[in-house]
């Protein structure tokens, strides 16, 4: 105990002496003094400092500053330093003296971003000037005069080669990312996602844009190499806002309110007619069963007696609301970030109250002594959601089934309200009444989330610091539905109700601790990094399930039948997964114009296979600012860059175990456990040019080459195994991608500033390698039309084609798969080709395309868009800003199964003949033949092309003598807005909206419409105020 008390006290002691104030600082020291100012105004919130010696200070919010410095520290001339957010710095070669030294700045406005500093992907925190990567950045002001909902949505438009997805309209529902091309066949394309510093597998629907005050984007393995085998996808990183940005001794507050509403952009119709005969009094003609008797043509050209708006009571303008609130200050050791967001979002469901969400976030950095500093940080957040889906089926699949004669307000026979049976015979019982179905089901989403920060950097040395964090995070997350004891089918079936309750958790922690060390030469600059970083991820979950109630009313599982016949199924499962990554990273600075950079990693993974727990990753890159060999006319910075680095994705948790299934009380093989599965493994090269020219102009290119290999496909087994299928290594996908980012300040002065962006992006993808047969997939039940097949483009769509030029009749006639001759058959009024005796009569029908070997199955669509260009602009004109996102996708097609499915129950509006010349008109059987047993076809095809106006914010800044009269007081700014979110899209889609997706773990690769949410507009009106 004696020699333990004795080591506690030496590491004391040595702390202390490591922490005390340098001896030579009680001698002469040299006094920095100065003011930083832009157009003769002070700009408080400056860092101004001696980089090489870790020295410097915050100017105040008169743009003064000072501080002190040993002259003893060096040697040679050093580099003073004045940046700030939004400005272009000032770096000047100073004299170190004992004495005092007056310095001032006059900083010009970085209006296109040139000089900022990123930190992702880099072994410090690097100029933009000096990257050899592309590395993006979108920083608060242009995330401010529109926030998102959630983090991600504030990237769309903003970053080339960031394809953003909303997948369906439902609120609270977070909205996918892509960078660059695909690196999965079948997995996930999501990039990590890093917030201050914790690595987050929650969903970012849980924060508000509000509080960030930048994000960086890296895109590839090329860039993302220090994350190891959980960044193939590249890299987004979150930095919120923590008061480091505000003028030393100056507290800010901002409340930002906005209200508006949220409405539906367009309507589907269905069919408006029918082909039934009525009788004198305008009722449907009936059998003896029944069922309604059809006319003898089959034509569907008669009107309904009575038509109701079924879409305008299905939807309806919902409110939305946001509340933020966020105070901030700094002082000379410290500064912190707190902020509330209350939000509100009722989407365009009518009956539900849509997703509402409170975050609290807090945010505090201290300088505990010149040498050692904290950062810690805490967010809360909870929301619920009134989810739109239901037990019994989606609402908006029954709501394409409906006859438009459906009254959906008329009470049941019982008296409660929303008429429920409502199939009208012989129609299929795919119809509901969603009323009925949202003012009887509960479908609640609960969600809690907790997040703590903790990091501690340490200098001991002017050439060394060490930084040491950990990071908490924590989400629960609960599903529960209820349909009532009674809950009446729109067959008029009664059923016994049922019950069910999902409840998620994960709980995870990162740890780090990093060692870094700078040391700068006469001619070059030599930044290394050693790290250690452990991921701790449990993930845990219980179910239960009761299908018959025995009281209504109640909302317990205690009113489940004890009946054997139905049984309360319970469930459970939990996920330990466990990391440990090594990395070291050298970045070499020669004469501030070549720069090169490396680094090696080792990733440890639970994820991996048994006998494959570790995997090396690597990346060499590297840069030239020939702009400062070279001098052009007109060009400011000139800067060549090339990377080549390797990435990983893991696997899911339960690919390397076998897997079972309980089928009749016994265990039941599933899926064969694989020792050997590795991650993907990512290899990109990476090159581009940067040039900022003519001061107001920037421009830049990537280009993309990537492979991924040891694709993680689920593939089939032999039947020897005793097993179904098997997690393995068994493919290689490729992509290549161009990217281009044109920045240019069309006009700068006093009172009139006007920013536009240009990004753009097109990629190309490819199946380079399959270890096994071509197969087909699809993101949920019934979708398996996207074919994987080796040295095939990734996203293709096979279905059947029909019959429409020539060449294809000549074909089938000479292989023998129709007969007789061409003349035998004619193409018709909507292109396609018929035989010719059925042309024009109720045995007309359309013809499917089959090759010589009888094969039915083609290529009928490509996902992949020609290109996606993205347009945003910034103006300011006195007290006006006007700020505008528009989005360009251009090509891409999507399968429209929305569609599809009702031409089963002949609710697609293409079979009303109403309007077309007698000769014209088409029987219900010919369109009828185009649902092709919901197998996919050609027809069904459609163009994803649109122009988005995705963001409108107009905002006017109250004049300072206006605000003082309404009794603000001085120092305080209001500014009145509004705003507008997907307020308007050009395109030539027949569905809700072109921007969609069937859901699944690829939603870019997958296009498909199926029956989800509808994305919708918002339009508020927006009330600031700031201190």
């Amino acid at each position: 105990m004696h020699h333990v008390s004795r080591r506690i006290l030496a590491a004391a002691a040595s702390l202390i002496f490591l922490l005390k104030p340098d001896a030579a600082q009680a001698q002469a020291t040299m006094t920095i003094t100065g003011r930083v100012t832009s157009n003769g105004q002070p700009l408080g919130g400056t860092q101004v400092g001696i980089t090489e010696l870790s020295a410097g200070a915050v100017t105040d919010q008169q743009g003064r500053f000072s501080f002190t410095v040993d002259p003893a520290r060096a040697s040679r001339p050093v580099s003073l330093l004045a940046r700030t957010i939004g400005y272009r710095p000032i770096r000047r070669s100073i004299t170190l003296a004992a004495g005092r030294s007056e310095q001032n700045f006059e900083l010009e406005k970085d209006v296109l971003n040139l000089d900022a500093v990123v930190t992702t992907g880099v072994s410090e925190a690097t100029s933009q000037k000096k990257t050899t990567f592309a590395v993006a950045a979108v920083d608060n002001a242009q995330i401010k005069e529109a926030p998102a909902s959630s983090p991600l949505g504030a990237l769309s438009g903003r970053v080339a080669g960031a394809s953003v997805t909303a997948v369906n309209g439902e609120p609270g529902s977070a909205p996918r990312i892509r960078l660059r091309g695909p690196t999965s066949l079948t997995g996930s394309q999501d990039p990590l996602i890093i917030v201050d510093g914790t690595i987050s597998r929650l969903s970012l629907a849980d924060i508000n844009s509000e509080d960030i005050e930048r994000i960086e984007v890296i895109k590839g393995a090329a860039a993302s190499s220090l994350y190891g085998s959980d960044a193939a996808n590249g890299v987004v990183q979150i930095f919120t806002k923590r008061g480091a940005a505000l003028a030393s001794g100056q507290t800010s507050v901002t409340v930002r309110n906005e209200i508006g509403s949220n409405d539906l952009r367009k309507t589907i119709p269905n069919n408006f007619s029918h082909p039934y005969k009525v009788t004198a009094t305008g009722e449907f003609a009936r059998d003896a069963n029944g069922n309604r008797v059809q006319e003898d043509d089959r034509i569907s050209d008669n009107s309904y007696p009575v038509v109701y708006d079924q879409l305008g009571e299905v939807f309806r303008s919902g409110q939305f609301m946001t509340n933020y609130i966020s105070v901030g200050q700094r002082n000379e050791k410290s500064n912190f970030n707190a902020s509330f967001q209350n939000s509100k979002d009722q989407g365009i469901a009518n009956l539900l109250s849509g997703y509402n969400r409170q975050n609290f976030r807090m945010n505090l950095d201290l300088e505990l002594h010149p040498k050692l500093d904290l950062q810690t940080g805490a967010f809360f957040g909870q929301s619920k959601a009134d989810a739109a889906d239901d037990s019994s089926g989606d609402a908006f699949f029954g709501l394409r089934f409906l006859e438009p004669n459906i009254n959906l307000l008329e009470n049941n026979p019982n008296g409660t309200p929303y008429k429920a049976a409502i199939r009208q015979t012989p129609a299929s019982g795919n119809v509901t009444n969603p009323l009925y179905n949202w003012s009887n089901i509960q479908n609640l989403n609960d969600r809690n989330r907790f997040t703590g920060t903790l990091k501690v950097r340490y200098r001991p040395f002017q050439w060394l610091t060490y930084e040491a964090n950990t990071n908490f995070d924590r989400g629960s997350r609960e599903l529960r539905s209820y349909t009532p004891l009674g809950y009446i089918g729109s067959t008029g079936t009664v059923s016994k109700g049922n019950i069910s309750s999902n409840v998620d958790q994960t709980k995870a922690y990162n740890l780090g601790s990093t060692l870094t060390a700078t040391k700068a030469m006469s001619w070059f600059t030599n930044t290394t990094k050693l790290a250690w970083v452990y991921e701790d991820q449990n993930n845990t979950g219980t179910s239960i399930f009761a299908s018959s109630l025995t009281v209504p009313r109640v909302t317990e599982f205690s009113a489940a039948s004890r009946d054997p016949e139905s049984p309360i199924i319970p469930g459970s499962y939990t996920q330990p997964i466990r990391n440990q990554n090594f990395f070291a990273i050298t970045t070499f600075d020669i004469k501030d114009k070549f720069i090169v950079d490396g680094l090696i990693r080792r990733d440890e993974s639970s994820l991996f296979g048994a006998d494959q727990r570790s995997k090396l990753f690597k990346r060499l890159s590297g840069a030239y600012r020939v702009s400062e060999d070279i001098k052009l006319p007109g060009v400011d910075e000139f800067k060549l860059r090339m990377s080549y680095g390797e990435a990983g994705l893991r696997p899911v948790f339960d690919a390397q175990y076998e897997q079972f299934a309980i089928q009749g009380g016994s265990p039941v093989k599933i899926t064969l456990g694989n020792p050997d599965l590795r991650p993907a493994f990512s290899r990109e090269i990476e090159a581009g040019l940067n040039v900022n020219f003519l001061k107001n102009f920037t421009f830049e290119y990537s280009y993309s080459s990537k492979i991924t290999d040891d694709q993680i496909l689920n593939v089939p087994v032999s039947a020897a195994t005793g097993f179904q299928s098997q997690w393995l290594n068994a493919g290689s996908l490729g992509g290549k991608t161009h990217e281009v980012l044109l920045g240019a300040v069309l006009a700068s002065k006093k009172d009139f500033l006007w920013r536009v962006n240009i990004a753009g992006d097109r990629t190309r993808q490819v199946v380079r390698s399959l270890d096994v047969p071509p197969y087909l997939v699809g993101p949920v039940a019934n979708t398996t039309i996207f074919r994987l097949a080796s040295g095939q483009p990734f996203g293709i769509v096979y279905g059947s084609k029909w019959l429409r030029s020539a060449d294809q009749v000549n074909e089938m006639i000479a292989s023998k798969r129709l007969s007789g001759t061409a003349a035998d058959y004619v193409q018709n009024e909507e292109g396609y080709y018929v035989a010719k005796t059925a042309y024009r009569t109720g045995n007309e029908r359309p013809l499917k395309f089959a090759d010589a070997t009888g094969n039915t199955l083609f290529q009928i669509g490509d996902v992949n868009p020609d290109f996606n260009l993205n347009f945003n602009t910034q103006m300011n004109w006195k007290k006006f800003s006007v700020t505008a996102v528009v989005n360009w996708v251009q090509g891409g097609d999507i399968y429209n199964y929305t569609r599809q499915w009702p031409f089963f129950d002949q609710r697609d509006p293409a079979f009303d003949q109403r309007g077309k010349p007698e000769v014209e008109k088409k029987p219900t059987t010919y369109y009828a033949t185009f649902y092709n047993n919901f197998d996919a076809n050609d027809y069904f095809v459609e163009s994803g092309s649109y122009v988005r106006l995705r963001e409108l914010a107009v905002n006017y800044e109250l004049p300072a003598s206006l605000v003082k009269r309404v009794g603000m007081g001085d120092g305080r700014t209001a500014r009145l807005g509004i705003v507008g979110r997907n307020l308007f899209t050009s395109t030539k889609y027949s569905g809700y909206d072109p921007d969609v997706s069937g859901g699944g773990s690829n939603p870019f690769a997958y296009r498909v419409d199926y029956f989800t949410y509808p994305i919708f507009k918002t339009f508020t009106f927006m009330l600031e105020l700031g201190l």
